[in-house]
């Protein structure tokens, strides 16, 4: 019997934005993928299912592995034949020149397994994907937040795989070795930008528990920028996941508050900041940037606010403004960021709409609490804007806005705010259905939302659309024109 690698487990959660939010578009593989990669008949995943989607797509595309992930409501069913059943019924991997992996979520059972084929053992073994799912998958996975568990395991293991290819340890077929494929193996072989172990970390779900007044000192913010950032790294190696330490904003801990601790990715981070040193700080009147001018692959730069004289660490701003690329760098995404001045020759877009919203005075968990307890569609449009613009609880947020948008399926500033959210976060896809029912006025937004989600044929339908319900479009007829030249 093939090796089962996984776990039963139980799902909790962590909203982990070190990992992937963008989705590979990379040329199609030789033998012909299966028609979808993801079986979301559980309804788990939304709104990630298409993020992962092209996710798998793109690892079968460029190494030839064929990711599948299921769903199921598996009534009390044993996962482990299930899972084994599962994976000779889809017959993953079969075509697939590299192997496969099927990752299964049950929503009854709360649970989740991992198989891999034989070709992949060596790549991905037991006690290795045992640790992932225990200290990745277990504490992502709960909380109305199981596609983000999903996607952050596959952009893993896929940088896993990736990491073996560069290493010699994963052989490909000829047909897969590309330039392209060669430009992202750049930099993964050997280093400091190679993929180190993962540790034997404890078990239990302890980590957001009050640190004793005692020991609160080690974690405590500083006048010192720099010892700010210290205790920060001392909170991660520590798995020191009590959200209402001092250390952090008030955004900051409401972000730890509602999001359970995943301690494989706070030592992540505490080990690329290791291997980043020395450090270097950069300090614009009540604003701080801790970086590396050697960053290793997983660094994530330090942002601190100053508050009351004491620096404080900004999580919000931090992964609000910058995302992961496939090198494994953070990079800045949002020029209104008020980080962006450390970065002033960086190029990237401008969403001033994101900057955190003016309370009055209230606190954040008092408005969140408030706005809960309403169903009115404008409070639930404005719950999810604050926990998208105050606390970066994207999770939570894209749910929110999708559903006061079909409260309110004629206000446009709903829908499209709902769009913009959607595009920021490189799964436009889910709002496109809701712009095109604006109607002809919004016909070419849907396409194009339409097309940065991927979806060529849906987004060649709305600018038709639009087209012909107002000839003199321009914009529709310049965007067929470049869809007919990329076929």
């Amino acid at each position: 019997m093939r090796k089962r690698l996984g776990l039963l487990v139980a799902l909790a959660l962590l909203l982990g934005l070190g990992l992937a939010l963008r989705g590979s578009t990379a040329r199609e593989p030789t033998a012909a993928p299966p028609s979808r990669q993801v079986d979301d008949a559980a309804e788990l995943l939304f709104p990630f299912a298409e993020t992962i989607e092209r996710q798998c797509r793109g690892t079968r595309s460029d190494l030839g592995v064929d990711v599948r992930v299921v769903t199921r409501d598996a009534a009390g069913e044993d996962l482990a034949p299930l899972a084994e059943r599962l994976f000779r019924e889809l017959a993953v991997g079969r075509e697939a020149p590299t192997g496969g992996i099927l990752i299964l979520l049950d929503r009854a059972g709360r649970g989740a397994r991992i198989e891999v084929s034989y070709s992949l053992e060596g790549t991905l073994p037991d006690v290795l994907v045992s640790r992932l799912a225990r200290d990745q998958l277990v504490p992502y996975a709960s909380h109305r937040a199981a596609g983000m568990a999903v996607m952050d395991v596959v952009h893993y293991l896929r940088s896993l795989l990736l990491d073996a290819v560069a290493n010699g340890g994963l052989e490909l077929s000829p047909g897969l070795r590309t330039s392209e494929l060669s430009r992202r193996l750049a930099g993964r072989s050997g280093g400091g930008g190679a993929q180190v172990a993962m540790p034997d970390l404890p078990s239990h779900t302890e980590y957001k528990q009050r640190i004793p007044d005692a020991l609160r000192g080690r974690y405590a913010p500083s006048a010192d920028p720099l010892e700010s950032a210290e205790a920060l790294q001392r909170a991660r190696q520590d798995l020191a996941g009590d959200p209402s330490l001092e250390l952090f904003t008030e955004g900051s801990r409401v972000m730890r508050a509602r999001y359970p601790i995943a301690p494989y990715e706070e030592w992540l981070r505490a080990d690329a900041t290791e291997r980043s040193r020395p450090l270097v700080l950069q300090v614009r009147g009540d604003r701080a940037f801790v970086s590396s001018p050697e960053p290793a692959r997983d660094f994530v730069p330090v942002l601190l606010v100053r508050e009351q004289s004491l620096w404080r660490v900004d999580l919000v701003e931090t992964f609000k403004g910058f995302f992961f690329d496939e090198a494994g760098t953070y990079r800045l995404v949002n020029r209104a960021s008020p980080y962006a001045v450390f970065l002033p020759e960086v190029w990237a877009r401008s969403d001033e709409t994101l900057a955190p919203l003016d309370l009055g005075g209230e606190a954040l968990p008092a408005a969140l609490a408030r706005l809960e307890s309403s169903t009115l569609p404008g409070d639930r449009f404005r719950l999810a804007e604050l926990l998208m613009r105050n606390a970066f609880l994207f999770a939570e947020a894209i749910p929110l806005y999708a559903e006061a948008a079909r409260l309110a399926p004629h206000d446009a500033e709903v829908v499209l705010t709902f769009s913009e959210r959607a595009d920021y976060l490189y799964m436009a896809g889910v709002a496109a259905p809701a712009v095109a029912a604006l109607g002809p006025p919004y016909w070419s937004r849907a396409a194009w939302l339409y097309e940065r989600a991927g979806d060529p044929e849906r987004a060649r339908e709305y600018y038709e659309k639009a087209l012909t319900h107002n000839p003199r479009n321009g914009y529709a007829r310049a965007a067929l024109e470049r869809l007919a030249r990329r076929g």
